[in-house]
């Protein structure tokens, strides 16, 4: 299969007014950031809101145009995404860059996987202008982004085949959050309205608490090269290690930040301030291992608190109302610090309960491990396709 290369402003607008008037009452679709989904490459239906309160100082869009994130870490992290609203007309963050492709030419969906690939975003990243923190993609490198234009009917073809494996990751992934959700009904089952009578305490009075470091350029002539977990590595109760970063660092930084097996990596910055404080446990599955300075490492006193019910209960609403209130805010990202940990309150239950709830933990954790194994096959098998299909491979003629 062969095809024609073209830049992508010879088929799509990029950055398209609306065209036309639109009432000031129109029904338009609001979407922040956080609306776009990393995984699925769809974003949520938004928020209801009239166009006059949107109609200046935001991006305005379309029910199915693409939507790419174009500031860091948003871009490098996936933001890229089809808006599917409740209504026609949309708006939202100007961090936006809107795709609209010429349907005549380019299929949406064909495009969203194009874009979505490791390869372009890691272009885009070493094309991003600007400052450290406000880094963003370009306007000129979307449009003179250079994609195979194949013949419309195997462009629907390709992305028919990328959405029927997407989907099967999705239901494979919906599994997962299932088994998530139950883990948090078992903690509220035994200890949701029992934690009342147990007795309170400082995190910083049952654990030590350690900041991590910060990835800057002036590290390149440090001697030791290591993996380190950053906050896309680390979600409630969970962890996502699928891509594991580098950074060179001292002894001495090694042996205050190495992580050991138990530790709670606690989610220091965030824009969104609904994921501050959250918390998952380090399975010690790399080693040796460290922690970006947006991780705040906890290790527990193994006399009175067991990792996973220590987790689970900053996770939970009662554990989460401390850092929430104590969270600042500075150009849109949240932060807590190290003190705010320290001083987090936590209930402190038997042993023997949080033992009894591990052991449960342990069952998921088994049932999870599978349903993860069979996403990874998913996954690979995926970004096979993906490769192939960008490469003209996925059909011989």
């Amino acid at each position: 299969m062969t095809s024609d290369v073209v830049r992508l402003n010879e088929v799509a607008q990029i950055n398209p007014s609306l065209g036309g008037k639109v009432q000031p009452n129109a029904p338009v679709s609001f979407l922040g950031m956080a609306d776009l989904d990393t995984e699925t490459g769809k974003t949520t239906s938004g928020v209801d809101r009239k166009f006059g309160e949107v109609a200046k100082g935001y991006t305005q869009f379309v029910d199915g145009d693409l939507l790419l994130a174009k500031i860091t870490p948003c871009f490098e992290n996936g933001k890229i995404a089809q808006a599917v609203l409740r209504h026609t007309l949309g708006a939202g963050s100007t961090e936006f860059h809107v795709i609209r492709p010429d349907r005549s030419r380019l299929n949406h969906r064909y495009l969203l996987h194009y874009l979505r690939q490791p390869r372009t975003r890691v272009a885009g990243e070493r094309r991003m202008t600007g400052s450290a923190g406000q880094r963003r993609v370009p306007e000129n490198f979307v449009a003179n982004l250079e994609i195979p234009l194949l013949p419309l009917i195997d462009q629907q073809r390709i992305a028919a085949v990328l959405d029927q494996t997407d989907a099967l990751r999705e239901r494979r992934r919906a599994s997962i959050t299932l088994l998530e959700e139950l883990a948090q009904s078992i903690f509220l089952d035994m200890f949701g309205e029992l934690t009342a009578g147990f007795p309170t305490d400082s995190l910083g009075e049952r654990a030590d608490i350690q900041g991590g470091l910060q990835v800057t350029a002036k590290r390149r002539n440090n001697p030791l090269e290591l993996p380190y977990l950053r906050v896309a590595n680390v979600y409630r109760n969970r962890l996502d290690l699928r891509e594991i970063k580098v950074m060179r660092v001292t002894e001495r930084e090694l042996a205050r930040t190495h992580l050991a097996a138990g530790d709670l990596l606690v989610v220091e910055g965030h824009g969104n301030p609904d994921e501050i404080g959250r918390v998952a446990v380090w399975d010690g599955s790399i080693e040796p291992c460290i922690h970006q300075n947006h991780l705040i490492r906890v290790r527990l006193d193994a006399s009175s608190l067991i990792p996973d019910y220590a987790a689970a209960y900053l996770n939970s609403a009662e554990g989460r109302r401390f850092l929430l209130r104590a969270a600042s805010t500075t150009s849109g990202l949240h932060t807590i610090s190290t003190s705010d940990v320290r001083h987090t309150p936590i209930k402190i239950p038997p042993l023997r309960l949080q033992r009894l709830y591990q052991n449960r933990v342990n069952e998921l954790r088994s049932l999870r491990a599978h349903h993860e194994r069979h996403l990874r096959e998913l996954d690979d098998l995926f970004e096979s396709l993906r490769q192939r299909a960008f490469r003209g491979e996925l059909w011989q003629y």
